[in-house]
Order: structure tokens, then C-alpha cells, then sequence
């Protein structure tokens, strides 16, 4: 696997806070981009470098998500939760 295909750890860390807050579950590679499936329908699409994040029902008509939700999600998963 290339670099540019492994996944990074904003990506990871954009993940973990979609599914932290209940917008998200069932991560899974779609090629070189990480699919979500929202409980609100369609999908969050996460690309690997995580400069991206999209929702859709596929990827072609996701439409791009403001990048201070990109950024909140990702603090949200970099956040260790004490317990």
C-alpha cells in the first residue's frame, strides 16, 4: 500500500468523532475513501488524507461539508474520553 492510500490519522480522528456524536457507524474502505453510514440515511465520505469530508448517498453526488464541521468532528475524535 502507497502512502497516499493509507489512511491518515485526521482522517481516523474524523471518523471517531462522527461516531462519537451519533451521526455515524459502520466505517468501511471504499477504494482510497473511508464510508460512514449515517443514521440520518445516505453516507459521510472521509477522504484518506482527511482534508475532505462529504455526505451522500454516493459518492459522485455527495455534496462537501464546511470545513469547520471537518475540523469539530476531528477534535471530537482526537479527544480522549475519561471514564
Amino acid at each position: 500500500m502507497s502512502p497516499a492510500q493509507q489512511l491518515t490519522q485526521s482522517a481516523t480522528a474524523i471518523a471517531i468523532g462522527l461516531i462519537r456524536t451519533g451521526r455515524a457507524e459502520h466505517p468501511q474502505r471504499v477504494g482510497n475513501i473511508l464510508r460512514l453510514e449515517r443514521k440520518a440515511g445516505g453516507y459521510f465520505w472521509i477522504s484518506f488524507d482527511g482534508r475532505e469530508l462529504r455526505k451522500g448517498m454516493t459518492l459522485v453526488d455527495a455534496e462537501e461539508l464546511q470545513d469547520n464541521f471537518r475540523v469539530a468532528m476531528a477534535l471530537v475524535g482526537r479527544h480522549r474520553i475519561k471514564g
